[in-house]
């Protein structure tokens, strides 16, 4: 699975709604508005030819400088078979922070989300337990 594929599966599906793809060490990254988060991250999930079913990391990132952008969540998925992990960033304004939760999708995204709540004030909707 190269990182050609992937854009391609991706780019086929969500056309311009993705963009910034990058390539980081072999790690394929790339950014989509917040309401897609969920779309995106059970296409990834449940494409057989791709089979993201593991979220390795979720984190928030704090970009000051960029009004209506402050908040990024980002996502590190693996293909568990194929070995390979790919990024996905979505920003929020930090006046309001919410972003769909991805606890439905991967249970790691539980305290992952959790955490990020506490240290960024990202708010994860329909999160189970953010409090």
């Amino acid at each position: 699975m190269t990182n050609d594929f992937i854009t391609e599966k991706l780019k086929s599906e969500f056309g311009d709604e993705i963009f910034d793809f990058v390539d980081h060490y072999d790690i394929l990254t790339f950014t989509a508005d917040k309401e897609l988060n969920l779309k995106i991250l059970t296409f990834l999930k449940e494409t057989p030819e791709l089979n993201f079913a593991y979220l390795n990391d979720l984190t928030a990132v704090h970009y000051p400088d960029s009004p209506g952008k402050e908040l990024a969540v980002v996502y590190l998925l693996q293909n568990m078979q194929a070995g390979k992990r790919i990024r996905l960033k979505v920003f929020a304004d930090i006046k309001k922070p919410d972003v769909y939760t991805a606890s439905v999708l991967y249970s790691t995204a539980d305290w992952l989300e959790r955490e990020a709540y506490d240290f960024f004030g990202v708010n994860f909707v329909g999160h189970p337990l953010l409090d």
